[in-house]
Parts: C-alpha cells; sequence; structure tokens
C-alpha cells in the first residue's frame, strides 16, 4: 500500500479527487499505517465560523389560563358544553340505521344450555 501511495499516477489522480482519501484511510487504519500528507483530513477552522444566534423562548403562560376550567381534587376537568364545542367542534350527524353495527336480539347462553 506504501508503494501504492508512492506511485505519481495515484498522487496525481489523489491531488485532482481528494474525496478518494476517505476510501484509503480506513486502509491504513487496519494496516496500521499513518496516513500519507495527500490522504489526511484538513483541518477545521473553528475561528472563522460565527456562533448560532439565541433561539427566542417561547412566552410564559398567564397564571389565569386554567381559571376558566373547573378542576376537581383528583384532577380531572369539567368543561362547559360551550367550551367542549369550542375544543372538539360541533357534533356528528346521527348515524342512520343501517349503518349501525348488528346486534343479534336473542340470547345466547340461552341457546347453548339447551345444546346443539
Amino acid at each position: 500500500l506504501q508503494h501504492f501511495m508512492e506511485d505519481p499516477i495515484v498522487q496525481a489522480l489523489l491531488a485532482t479527487h481528494p474525496s478518494l482519501g476517505r476510501i484509503l484511510r480506513p486502509l491504513h487504519t487496519m494496516l496500521g499505517l499513518r496516513y500519507p500528507a495527500i490522504i489526511k483530513r484538513p483541518k477545521k477552522h473553528t475561528s472563522s465560523t460565527k456562533p448560532r444566534p439565541k433561539r427566542p423562548r417561547k412566552p410564559k403562560r398567564h397564571p389565569s389560563f386554567m381559571d376558566q376550567y373547573k378542576i376537581n381534587p383528583d384532577g380531572s376537568i369539567d368543561f362547559t358544553p360551550e367550551q367542549l364545542h369550542d375544543i372538539l367542534g360541533p357534533p356528528p350527524p346521527p348515524v342512520p340505521p343501517w349503518h349501525q353495527p348488528f346486534i343479534p336480539s336473542f340470547n345466547v347462553k340461552k341457546m347453548w344450555r339447551k345444546g346443539p
């Protein structure tokens, strides 16, 4: 691998296509060889990058937000019909009888008690 890397054709190829170093770096690592200068990763310039601007904070909720709801001792909330209408929207239209699921009118337990 070292002789391959010293070949002028390979060095010219790596000079024109530095991304090929990404393939050769793991080979050098597996064989325990040091990277030649031509395939070393470029150093990052941290001083030229600007710090990210801070995110604007979310506004705090007003303490009177929960005053509009009635909170029970167990932690549940009782809504008024107007509040439910605002949250859920109008109620759905009624379901016609032919769209309702079929529920048999006979008692299944009585049928099986007599036997087949």
